[in-house]
């Protein structure tokens, strides 16, 4: 067999192919998600459906680096793929959401999470994979009802599937994933001065060593400190929602700007990036900031090297920017930046 990867145009101009496509509109968002509906293979990291014709259709399933889908076109998959496509575990009638094979709550809000609003249907079987925290299933659960839908999770482990008569959506891009996720923000006035401050203890990287000191000197300007790991996620939106200035370290906790009202002041503190490759991790939030007229400002902070690295956080990463990327070591900031915190 041969892997082939089908544009648009040729999906919209094949009947065959145009027939396993269901345009799902959401009239509240105005926005159209085209969903797979079909049998097609699947593995549970990229989301990448391939069908038993032995097409791809990348214009509507890629989301990252691009990268990665150069394997699927290569010899050694195909052989690989060939040996072992009696072996794939099958699943019937599943509508795939899925979600980061590693739990990246970034991943998980602003990827997977936002193409929930296109199903039409009142029961469905949910596919995320096993490493799925109780805090996203929940929030899926909790989405659901308000959408009236009776939902039942099926768990992935990492590996192909085999998905008979299911589903699975396209991926949205960022600017309308984060149009979506905007509207779930707690509706309320904003009251100026509530600040908050985000602890990132405990995390697989980016840990602010001397956050006890800079909280000390934050709470001389109003801050306050909250810890988003004991949260759930409505008490994160609530938190964001309310906020007129958020500062943070760089990590996932900040993904929570999307429920952000215009003009909340968001502050990065924020490992200073070195490679190219790094760009879409230098702009992930300022960006978003752009897309909600939030005012955006960045903190750099200096790197040190971790003692305890994060397996399950850095598995999917390659060794050599693991050790030299400053994005996977801890910080430590300069408590004379504090005044400069102060006055934005």
């Amino acid at each position: 067999m041969k892997i082939i990867d089908k544009k648009i145009p040729e999906i919209n101009e094949n009947e065959k192919l145009n027939s396993i496509f269901i345009n799902s509109f959401n009239a509240g968002f105005k926005l159209t998600s085209n969903i797979l509906s079909d049998n097609f293979f699947l593995d549970s990291h990229n989301y990448f459906p391939l069908t038993e014709d032995f097409y791809t259709f990348s214009d509507f399933f890629s989301w990252g680096s691009s990268l990665k889908y150069e394997n699927f076109y290569s010899k050694n998959f195909e052989e690989k793929f060939n040996e072992n496509i009696n072996n794939f575990k099958s699943l019937s009638n599943v509508f795939v959401l899925g979600s980061s094979s590693v739990d990246n709550y970034y991943r998980n809000i602003i990827t997977f999470l936002p193409r929930l609003f296109f199903n039409k249907e009142k029961k469905i079987k949910l596919a995320l994979h096993r490493n799925s925290s109780n805090k996203f299933r929940n929030f899926i659960k909790f989405l659901c009802e308000k959408m009236n839908v009776d939902v039942q999770f099926i768990y992935l482990d990492d590996g192909f599937y085999k998905f008979l008569n299911s589903h699975i959506p396209q991926f949205l891009n960022k600017k309308e994933s984060i149009k979506i996720l905007n509207t779930l923000k707690v509706k309320n006035k904003i009251i100026k001065g509530k600040k908050f401050f985000i602890s990132r203890q405990n995390c697989g990287a980016r840990n602010l060593i001397n956050e006890s000191d800079v909280a000390k000197k934050l709470k001389e300007y109003g801050y306050k400190m909250v810890d988003l790991n004991d949260m759930d996620i409505l008490k994160q939106i609530r938190i964001f929602s309310r906020a007129d200035t958020i500062i943070s370290p760089t990590g996932s906790g900040l993904t929570n700007m999307v429920f952000c009202n215009p003009g909340t002041k968001i502050i990065e503190i924020s490992p200073v990036y070195n490679f190219d490759y790094e760009n879409s991790l230098k702009f992930r939030f300022s960006q978003i900031a752009n897309f909600l007229n939030l005012e955006y400002h960045r903190i750099f902070a200096d790197p040190v090297h971790l003692t305890n690295e994060d397996k399950n956080a850095t598995k999917l990463i390659l060794p050599n920017i693991s050790n030299e990327s400053n994005y996977f070591k801890n910080l430590i900031l300069n408590l004379e930046k504090i005044h400069e915190i102060g006055k934005i």
